[in-house]
This record gives structure tokens, sequence and C-alpha cells, in this order.
């Protein structure tokens, strides 16, 4: 199949998910191809005269993400993809990819458009447990997989393990050398007022060398300015060997593990995500707030999709208006402060904000672990 097919089976059904705008492939000189994508989707050969997405990536490479032997975050971090314009568009890449390769159509959704949230089987779950006050912390050596699986994982209870990456090259190599390791990739960025337009794509997302933001983040502010924030970028398979996957879960069940990079203040609004995590801080200070699922109706909630899946928040615990909220004055918020060394079980389900105390590394594992939520 020539790559101007293979363009038009992969921008196929992208409109189904609300995307609309002009992709651009560059595989090298003399080889472009173009994909306008709106109602229905077009393919051209050459250059287009003014694409929102640009990507450059080796035909071989390209021919390896659609035949599923090579990931496109992976290229991207280690340079063989670069991506140029409209980075927010550009995060929605794998998801085209995915759907295309299944040749499954999604129902149509509107991008950057607010859903009703549906309810979870997680917050019937939550429902039934005993009020929650605080996270339990339980050190490592005394948090066996059988406790774990017997006493957390089931009821959906959250737990921060301490002294959990003792075994971890990343966290015992120090501050400066693990940065060492991540200088040569490169990563998407946020910036401006990412709080307010959260999990929109209309966000200033950017192309980020790892080594000029590391450079960047003992940078001052100026007065107002929101810092800059390297999240959910993709660890390299090449630097796996620097981590280890807890033991927890078996490895089947990993989603691909990210890792978050930023200074003093970055912080993510309260939401919540569809399958567990395990959240490592390898250095610095996080400071997260949780709510039980059942909470849902309480806290403003609103979802990216019609199925739900990534659902935000309206209330802020940080300025809470109770005006406008009322009912969440009866929700427990359960504060904690992951210390390097953490490992924190956020149960799906369970509404988080995380807020930087300090310049920190994180690297978190989403899990599907079959529960059946």
């Amino acid at each position: 199949m020539d790559l101007q097919s293979i363009l038009n089976k992969l921008f196929a059904n992208a409109h189904a998910v609300g995307i609309e705008g002009v992709f651009q492939f560059v595989f090298g000189q003399g080889s472009a191809f173009w994909s306008e994508v709106g109602q229905s989707s077009r393919v051209g050969a050459g250059t287009h005269a003014s694409p929102d997405v640009t990507i450059e990536v080796a035909e071989r490479d390209f021919l390896g993400i659609m035949a599923g032997t090579a990931n496109v975050e992976e290229l991207f971090a280690s340079a063989r993809l670069k991506i140029s314009g409209n980075m927010g568009l550009a995060t929605l890449l794998p998801q085209i990819i995915d759907s295309a390769r299944q040749g499954v159509a999604a129902n149509k959704v509107a991008m950057n458009q607010r859903y009703p949230t549906p309810a979870r089987f997680s917050e019937r779950i939550s429902a039934a447990q005993p009020v929650q006050h605080e996270v339990p912390r339980v050190r490592r050596a005394e948090m066996s997989v059988e406790r774990f699986r017997r006493d957390y994982l089931p009821q959906g209870l959250p737990l921060v393990i301490s002294d959990a990456l003792q075994d971890w090259p990343l966290f015992t190599m120090g501050r400066m050398a693990s940065l060492e390791h991540f200088a040569e990739l490169q990563g998407i960025t946020r910036h401006g007022d990412y709080v307010k337009k959260t999990f929109s794509t209309d966000r200033d997302f950017r192309s980020t060398s790892m080594a000029e933001f590391i450079a960047s983040l003992e940078r001052p502010l100026k007065p107002g300015e929101t810092p800059p924030y390297m999240g959910n970028n993709i660890v390299p398979e090449k630097l796996l060997a620097l981590i280890r996957f807890p033991d927890y879960f078996e490895r089947s069940r990993f989603i691909a593990p990210r890792i978050w990079i930023g200074p003093k203040g970055t912080l993510t609004p309260l939401h919540r995500d569809d399958t567990d995590n395990l959240f490592a801080q390898v250095w610095g200070e996080k400071s997260f707030i949780l709510a039980a699922p059942h909470h849902r109706p309480a806290l403003g909630t609103w979802s990216t999709s019609p199925e739900g899946g990534l659902d935000g928040c309206d209330f802020n615990p940080n300025a809470p208006d109770y005006q406008q909220f009322p009912a969440a004055r009866e929700v427990p918020l359960l504060r904690v402060v992951l210390q390097a060394g953490d490992l924190l079980f956020l149960p799906e389900g369970w509404f988080h904000q995380v807020e930087s105390l300090s310049t920190s590394l994180s690297v978190n594992f989403w899990v599907n672990s079959a529960r059946g939520w």
C-alpha cells in the first residue's frame, strides 16, 4: 500500500472525534503528503500552503507506526519524529493512529466540548466504604503484594507507600545525574494559563528539548506568570532500565510509564482518570488533594467525551465556592504530600488535584487493573 493510501486510511474517521485541520507529513526530501480533516477528509501529494501540523518522520518509522511495531510517542521523545505547528492538535495524533489501526470509528465528539459525566462502578464501591479522612502511609517493607491486593486494591482505597524507590537507579543517582539522562530527549511542555484551559487542546503546548527545558527550571518567573510544565511525556524504552515497575500489578497490565518535570507552582486542577495510578515521586515534593469517587455530583464534574473517561471539575478545593457548589461542604478532602521516594496508589475514580511544592521529577504508571470498574 502506498503512503497516500495509508494516510487516507489514517484520517478517514478522524472527524468522528471532532478533529479538524490540516496534517502534513514530510518523509524526506521530495516526499510529502497532506491530509485535510473535516466533515470529510482528503489527501494530496506535495506540501500544503498552510498546514496546521507538520510531522517530519522517516518513511520506515511511519510504516512501523501504522504496523504497530513503532510507538509515535517513543519516536517523538528520541527526536526521530519532529512536530511543528499546532501542538494541541498534534497531541491527538496517537488517538487518531489507534482508531485507524483498530478500524473502529468512534462516536462523534466535539473538540474541547464538555459533556455530562456518567456514573462509574467505582462510585458504588467508594460509597460503601467507611468515610476516609486521611491517606494511610505504610513503609514498602510492610506492604506486601498480598496485603496490597487484599486490603487496598479491591476496596479502591488510596495509599502512600514510603521508601518505595530504593531500587530505582533514577532515584539513587540523584537529581543532576537523573536530569542528564533525559537531556537529549524532546517533550511537550505546557505554557500560559494551562490551568483554566485544563484538558483542552487550546492550551499553549510547545515541542521543547529536555535540555532547554531543564535549563529553564530555575528561571525566575515574572509576576502573574504560570510556570511551564513538562507533563505526561512517555518514558523512552532506553530509559526504562532506570525505573522499576511496582510489583503490585502484573507487568502486562501496565500502560507505558510517563514522566512529569516541573518547577514549584505547577498545578493540575481537580480531575479523575479512568485507570488505577501508581505515582512515584523521584525527587522534590508534590501535594495531592483527593476526593472519593462517589462525591462526583458535588464537585461540578464534566467529561471530555460522552462516555466519560477523563473527567474535570469546576470546584476548586483551594478556593471553594460553596454558593455555587453547596454540596461540596460535605465532601471530605484528603490532603497528602509526597516526598522523594514515595509511591502513591491512586485508585480509578478518585478525584485529585496535584501541585508541585518544589522543582520535582515524577514517574507514574497507569494500570488496567481489570476489576470491572
